[in-house]
């Protein structure tokens, strides 16, 4: 089984904790828990039986009793290790390309900005804005149960706000619906603001 497969590790991650808490449970109930098919817990289970991660401890049973091995939890270790491991490599590699492109903002004059996304990503963004010297004057967003919250110093508003808050740039916060956000402002923003995605 190949642990650098990160959706494969994770159900597997998965599937013996399951296996952990309730031992006695149908491959349709640990499906159901999951989110996958039931064939993909049959496959799951079938290639953790052949590597000795978990064996059938009672066949007269339905359903089957699987017992997670000493070897299937040593294995859950390392995956957990190596789930941590590639979430911190994704989260470094977010925080360099969320500085180089605040750089980017700052070498070209930028000074005042507004975030469009209020989501995790944003957050993170605003943190090391303000570091930079950038001043984040507002963050709006689509989504109209985000508007009126309270984001640190700053309420979410929704996109029509743009205009009064006078950016000199509006930063794209969200890595999803970029494409839609930049196509939907681009022009009535004018070119004296310009429009930036991570």
């Amino acid at each position: 089984m190949r642990v650098d497969d990160a959706p494969r590790a994770h159900l597997e991650q998965h599937l013996i904790q399951q296996l952990e808490s309730e031992s006695n449970i149908s491959q349709r109930a640990l499906a159901r828990a999951l989110g996958v098919a039931v064939g993909t817990i049959n496959r799951l289970l079938n290639d953790m039986m052949v590597a000795g991660y978990v064996r059938v401890s009672n066949r007269s049973v339905r359903p089957f009793a699987y017992k997670v091995t000493d070897d299937g939890r040593r294995y859950q270790r390392r995956l957990s290790h190596e789930q941590y491991t590639w979430i911190l490599a994704r989260l470094q590699r977010l925080e360099q390309r969320i500085r180089s492109t605040l750089a980017g903002l700052r070498s070209r004059g930028v000074n005042r900005v507004v975030f469009y996304g209020a989501g995790d990503v944003m957050e993170a963004t605003h943190g090391i804005a303000e570091g930079l010297g950038l001043k984040v004057v507002g963050v709006v967003d689509d989504d109209v149960t985000k508007q009126g919250l309270r984001k640190g110093q700053l309420v979410v508003e929704p996109p029509s706000a743009i205009s009064q808050l006078r950016p000199d740039a509006v930063l794209i916060t969200t890595l999803r619906h970029a494409d839609e956000i930049r196509s939907k402002f681009e022009y009535s923003l004018g070119a004296a603001v310009e429009i930036w995605e991570l």
